[in-house]
């Protein structure tokens, strides 16, 4: 049985919303909405290495904030993985689900560093990343209730190997480890850009 926490990043609730919404759905065996969903703040103050002893699947629910930052709730775990020993991941598995707007040049930026980190720190992504933009409704509802489907399909497997590279569906980021850790902030993920 993969055991699943489900990690949120977000400045107005949206994303929490949604996450929690969906996340309804999924499987009691696999996850309990009560204790194993949290925002990405709360998951830093656990730590990857506790979270990592305790969960197989990380589901990750965000979006960016300003100039591509992390949600004011989601900043501690970007920075926890930034600043991560190399393979506190491996063996895991993850999945992103990002939310954002087309009309910021930075869209989706903390969803793809996220995806990014987390590979680098060796969890498998177990799912593309999704995409959704505010602007694009009836796509982005049609993607995330695909998703959702497929998530709960994932939940019955082990990821082996990545389904696809943390780039799919885009890959345009703006690094913001020297934001958040400094110049000298160590970590596997070096510059990303």
């Amino acid at each position: 049985m993969v055991k699943v926490i489900c990690i949120h990043g977000t400045e107005s609730g949206g994303s929490e919303r949604h996450a929690k919404r969906l996340s309804k759905t999924w499987p009691k065996a696999n996850f309990d909405q009560s204790k194993d969903f949290m925002s990405g703040n709360d998951a830093a103050s656990v730590g990857l290495e506790a979270l990592a002893a305790k969960y197989d699947a990380f589901v990750i629910v965000s979006s960016s904030y300003g100039d591509g930052d992390p949600p004011s709730n989601f900043e501690n775990f970007l920075r926890a993985l930034y600043t991560a020993d190399e393979g506190v991941l491996a063996g895991k598995q993850h999945c992103v689900l990002g939310y954002g707007s087309t009309d910021y040049e930075t869209f989706q930026n903390c969803p793809r560093l996220t995806d990014k980190l987390m590979g680098a720190l060796g969890s498998k992504r177990m799912l593309a990343r999704v995409e959704v933009d505010e602007n694009e409704t009836l796509t982005g509802d049609e993607a995330v209730a695909k998703w959702a489907k497929d998530v709960v399909a994932a939940f019955s497997k082990t990821c082996k190997s990545d389904v696809c590279d943390w780039t799919v569906p885009e890959d345009q980021i703006l690094d913001k480890k020297s934001d958040l850790v400094g110049s000298s902030g160590g970590g596997v993920a070096g510059p990303l850009v």
